[in-house]
């Protein structure tokens, strides 16, 4: 059987602004990112419209995980975490 999972890659400025959110938050958001390399489209997610890049988000609490998937190398890059009210502004 062949390995079903992805790789989930999180940069160091994403995971240390994780870090400066509240313990539970933080520990909810590492689980659900976590959680993507078993299944990188969740029920709940949503596909971005705002750009032609293919991303994604998901809700964890009152912040928003903006993501991207390559299936090809099996790779899921997470590109923000951000509060709700703050997750799409530019």
């Amino acid at each position: 059987m062949k390995n079903s999972s992805y790789v989930v890659k999180v940069p160091k400025n994403v995971a240390k602004a994780i870090r400066r959110f509240p313990v539970n938050d933080r520990r909810a958001l590492f689980q659900a990112i976590a959680a993507l390399a078993g299944n990188p489209r969740p029920p709940g997610h949503a596909r971005l419209k705002v750009r032609d890049l293919g991303e994604y988000r998901i809700r964890v609490r009152g912040y928003r995980v903006r993501y991207d998937v390559d299936d090809e190398s099996r790779t899921v890059y997470v590109l923000a975490v951000r509060r709700r009210g703050e997750a799409y502004r530019v």
